[in-house]
């Protein structure tokens, strides 16, 4: 597997950033036999290039997200554990989002205040906000007679696939992500976001 190792020597954040160009599916990068060059908006130097998907990376993913849902998410994952594992997530972006902000302004081209105090920052906030969702999802009783017993119960339904604009991919990710944290959903970065996209499939990697 190819990795890109960025050394950042200037501006808030400074140090050398690495992590996997493949696409991320079932929870590890794969290499595809096909490139996108990833160039930094704001000189147009090339950065690196990453793996492209294709449509049998989306039919691999698909299958990979139905294989989890029937077998260790979806309802064979308790709300707490959900709960704990968004919660991981955003504790380890919290730790390293510096970097993710520089990833950010790289892919970008926002500057990293912007991309550290809104993107990141919105991002992080966003996933503890759907953790303490994850354990609190009820159902409800229907009021109808004494002959009848009306329910509902809310259940996860499948996997889903998610196409998100660019101008503001980390939240958005995180939104997708968290929000249906009680399905197993698929995702690959974007061809204008690959290095903080990636940052944060690393994270996911290490919960």
């Amino acid at each position: 597997m190819t990795t890109l190792s960025y050394q950042f020597t200037k501006g808030p954040w400074t140090g050398k950033s690495t992590f996997p160009t493949g696409i991320f599916i079932n929870n590890e990068f794969v290499e595809s036999d096909s490139t996108i060059d990833v160039v930094n908006p704001s000189t147009g130097q090339l950065i690196t290039k990453i793996s492209e998907a294709k449509p049998e990376h989306v039919d691999i993913a698909v299958k990979a997200a139905q294989h989890a849902f029937d077998t260790t998410w979806g309802l064979n994952a308790s709300g707490e554990t959900r709960q704990q594992l968004l919660y991981d997530l955003a504790t380890l972006m919290e730790r390293d989002a510096d970097e993710l902000a520089a990833l950010e302004a790289l892919d970008n081209g926002k500057t990293f205040s912007w991309a550290r105090g809104t993107d990141v920052a919105s991002s992080i906030s966003t996933i503890k906000y759907y953790a303490g969702w994850a354990s609190k999802i009820t159902g409800s009783t229907i009021e109808t007679d004494e002959r009848k017993f009306a329910y509902v119960r809310k259940e996860p339904k499948g996997p889903i696939g998610a196409i998100l604009p660019w101008n503001f991919l980390s939240f958005l990710q995180s939104l997708s992500l968290s929000s249906h944290a009680a399905t197993a959903t698929a995702h690959d970065g974007l061809e204008n976001w690959p290095c903080a996209g990636r940052g944060m499939y690393r994270a996911a990697q290490a919960v």
